[in-house]
């Protein structure tokens, strides 16, 4: 029951961030099944025990393939289902944690959970520059 919440909470989630970047409201669904396949990899990621920096780069690498794959089809910004996407990997708890380590001056707790905010927020970035490369070199080879 707590992962089906999960995926109702992401795909309702990932349809409001569509609809901020400006996907057209027929096209709105896309981006809910884009916040559920993130979701699910990071869940299954999570399960297989990996580190966040992998499981955060994985899902975001899968992220990625999704936006570059609709995009091209429809011949849209394929940032514009990207963003939605990935608005699913943003490491919210561990920022929280070391807000409240910060403030009650927990050095040790700051410090573990600033090395987790770093390793998922370096995930999401590396993810989102390696995804795009096979599709930069198919379209060039086509080209």
């Amino acid at each position: 029951m707590h992962i089906l919440m999960e995926f109702i909470f992401s795909f309702t989630c990932t349809v409001g961030f569509g609809i901020v970047f400006g996907i057209r409201k027929q096209e709105l669904y896309i981006a809910g099944i884009a916040g559920l396949v993130t979701r699910a990899v990071l869940i299954l990621c999570e399960s297989m025990e990996l580190n966040r920096l992998a499981y955060t780069l994985i899902a975001a690498l899968i992220g990625t393939f999704f936006a570059e794959i609709v995009g091209r089809r429809r011949k849209e910004s394929i940032a514009k289902y990207m963003y939605p996407t990935l608005v699913m990997l943003i490491p919210g708890d561990i920022l929280y944690n070391f807000i409240v380590a910060m403030v009650t001056v927990d050095q040790a707790a700051a410090s573990a959970n600033m090395l987790l905010l770093g390793e998922a927020l370096f995930g999401i970035a590396v993810g989102c520059m390696i995804g795009p490369v096979p599709f930069r070199v198919i379209s060039r080879k086509i080209h």
